[in-house]
C-alpha cells in the first residue's frame, strides 16, 4: 500500500491512501449518494453516531423540498464481511482507548472500483464526534466530488454528439451533454437543450456576453445577468410569464471555486415562473471566462419534476457542467498533445 501524508493537523492526523495491490478490482455497489458507515450499535447511539448522521443526513440546498445529501446506511463491525466491502462508499469508525488522538484516513479503490473509503479513529466518544463536527465537511465532499467524478466519467460512453458539435461551434467550448438531453433551441449567444420529459425534466442554457464589468464575478452581477437572460429567452405559457430566480424562500448561495485550474463563480438556487404559472425547481450554474475571446460563458442547469425528488437529477446536470473545457484549456491539451507526440 502507498500511503502519502497530506498534511498534520493537531489533534487530527489525515492521511491519504491507495490500496489495490494491483489487483482487478470488481465494479463497486449500491446507489449513487449512498454510504455505508461501519459502527457498532453503543456508538451508532451516542455522540459519535448521531455526529454522523447530522453530517451525512443533512438537507442539502437548493431543492425545494428536503433530501439528504446522502443516503446512510449502517453495519456492525462484526457484520462488515466480503458482500459489503464492495460498497461505493464507506465510514468505517474504531472508537478505542488504543489510541492517542483522532485520525481520519481517506483511501481509493480498496475492495472495488471507483470506491472511496474513509477511516476515522479516535480515543472516545466525544472526541468522534468533535472530530466529524470539525472536519465533516472535508468528508462529505470527498464523497460528493467522487460521486460527480462518477457520472462525469459515465456520461462519457452516452454523450449527444451532436449538441456538444453545435455548442462548440457556437462557443468554442466542449461540454459532455447527455444523449437523453437532445430538444435543442438555438438563438444568437444562447444554447437550451432539454430532455423533455414531462415527469422529471432536465434542461441546459448556455450564454455568453462581452467581459467588460470588473464586477462580473459577483453574485448580484450574475443572478441580474441571469434573470434578463432567463427573461428574454425562456417565456413562460402564459402571456407575461417568464423563468426567473427565486430570491426569499431559499436565497441562492454563490461560490467561488476553481475548475481546470481556473477561476469558476458556482452559484446553486431555485428557478421559478414568474407573472404566472405555478412551476420551479433547483438550478445550479458556472460561470467562467473564455480568456481567448474575453467573454463570459455561462452554463446552467436546471430541473422541473413534480412530486419526484430532484437531488440526482441536478446532480447530473451539475457534473455535465463540470465537464465542460473551455478554449484555453483546449488549446492546452492540444499543445501537450503535440508536445508528447514530438
Amino acid at each position: 500500500m502507498k500511503t502519502k501524508l497530506v498534511t498534520l493537523l493537531f489533534p487530527v492526523l489525515v492521511l491519504f491512501s491507495c490500496n489495490n495491490g494491483g489487483r482487478t478490482l470488481p465494479t463497486v455497489t449500491g446507489t449513487k449518494y449512498e454510504v455505508l458507515v461501519v459502527m457498532n450499535d453503543t456508538a451508532w447511539k451516542a455522540p459519535a453516531g448521531r455526529s454522523l448522521v447530522a453530517l451525512l443526513d443533512q438537507d442539502m440546498y437548493g431543492l425545494p423540498q428536503p433530501e439528504a445529501v446522502m443516503k446512510i446506511a449502517r453495519c456492525k463491525q462484526i457484520d462488515f464481511t466480503d458482500m459489503l466491502k464492495p460498497s461505493r462508499n464507506i465510514i468505517i469508525t474504531d472508537i478505542s482507548a488504543k489510541y492517542t488522538q483522532p485520525k481520519i484516513t481517506y483511501t481509493t479503490n480498496r475492495w472495488a472500483q471507483p470506491q472511496t473509503v474513509v477511516r476515522v479513529v479516535a480515543p472516545n466518544d466525544s472526541v468522534f464526534a468533535s472530530t466529524i463536527k470539525k472536519y465533516g465537511e472535508n468528508i462529505l465532499n470527498y464523497f460528493l466530488d467522487t460521486e460527480r467524478d462518477r457520472q462525469i466519467q459515465f456520461n462519457k460512453d452516452y454523450i449527444n454528439t451532436t449538441a456538444k458539435a453545435e455548442i462548440e461551434k457556437m462557443f468554442g467550448i466542449q461540454i459532455d451533454i447527455p444523449q437523453g438531453i437532445n430538444k435543442s433551441t438555438k438563438k444568437k449567444d444562447f444554447y437550451w437543450i432539454t430532455n423533455n420529459n414531462p415527469g422529471i425534466r432536465q434542461d441546459i442554457v448556455i450564454y455568453s456576453y462581452p467581459y467588460s464589468d470588473k464586477n462580473t464575478f459577483t453574485k448580484e452581477y450574475l443572478l441580474a445577468k441571469r434573470d434578463s437572460v432567463m427573461r428574454a429567452n425562456l417565456p413562460g405559457e402564459f402571456k407575461g410569464s417568464y423563468m426567473g430566480t427565486e430570491y426569499k424562500y431559499e436565497p441562492p448561495v454563490f461560490k467561488e471555486v476553481w475548475v481546470n485550474d481556473g477561476y469558476c463563480a458556482e452559484i446553486r438556487g431555485l428557478w421559478k415562473m414568474m407573472n404566472g404559472g405555478a412551476m420551479g425547481g433547483p438550478f445550479f450554474s458556472h460561470s467562467r471566462l473564455d480568456e481567448i475571446s474575453q467573454r463570459v460563458i455561462t452554463m446552467e442547469g436546471f430541473v422541473f419534476a413534480p412530486g419526484a425528488k430532484k437531488r440526482n437529477p441536478i446532480r447530473q446536470l451539475e457534473a455535465a457542467i463540470y465537464s465542460a473545457k473551455l478554449p484555453q484549456e483546449i488549446n492546452a491539451l492540444k499543445e501537450v498533445s503535440i508536445v508528447a507526440k514530438k
